[in-house]
């Protein structure tokens, strides 16, 4: 990926009034130990806060069996964190792939808009822009799930400690997701609203 960016994302992140635009409350979830995460949490707190209101972790669980039992209540965004030490790179349509099933469920029960993927751990030497732009493009080919259920998708290295492996366009482009997901589209916003209401009648009617 290149250090071009789109001229909405280095617009300032403010109404037009000057007044601070709509935060969001930001989950980062990972089958790995927080720590693993811990520099990106970090920099989120510390760098996005005009568009970040509260950032967590949680625990993924580790077995693919294990997915359906988390819990998509209360959340608002959702950033996935897959380190590709701990689980290889398979994320969705390959070999024990673990999100085939998760990602599609998060796009139900929150909205495209508001899940974010990030593959990280590659090795330093595997950062350049030319590099993640080929790993780019594979990615999306070999593992179209990953795309067709979240709006942002990045590629990085460590996020253990600062200063975390991504580049400067890839930390705009997380900076503007979040702003995006303050205020999605209003037919995915109807449609969420939709799901959960006939999810909370469908409750209500069986264990009512």
């Amino acid at each position: 990926m290149g250090s071009t960016n789109s001229k909405e994302e280095n617009a300032p992140l403010a109404r037009r009034d000057g007044t601070p635009g709509k935060r969001v409350n930001v989950v980062v979830c990972s089958c790995s130990v927080s720590n693993n995460v811990e520099g990106l949490i970090s920099q989120i707190k510390d760098d996005m806060s005009d568009v970040v209101a509260n950032v967590r972790f949680e625990t993924l669980p580790y077995n693919i069996i294990d997915m359906d039992t988390f819990e998509f209540n209360g959340i608002d965004v959702l950033l996935l964190c897959h380190s590709i030490e701990n689980r290889r790179f398979s994320l969705t349509n390959v070999t024990d792939a673990l999100y085939d099933g998760f990602l599609p469920k998060a796009r139900m029960h929150l909205g495209k808009s508001k899940i974010g993927v990030i593959a990280h751990d590659f090795p330093t030497y595997e950062l350049t822009p030319d590099r993640i732009e080929s790993r780019m493009e594979s990615f999306r080919h070999a593992q179209e799930t990953t795309f067709n259920h979240s709006s942002l998708v990045l590629i990085g290295g460590q996020f253990s400690h600062h200063p975390i492996e991504l580049q400067r366009d890839q930390i705009n482009k997380l900076k503007w997701f979040f702003h995006k997901a303050a205020n999605p589209p209003m037919l995915e916003s109807f449609r969420i609203c939709l799901f959960r209401f006939c999810r909370c009648c469908f409750c209500s009617c069986r264990y009512g």
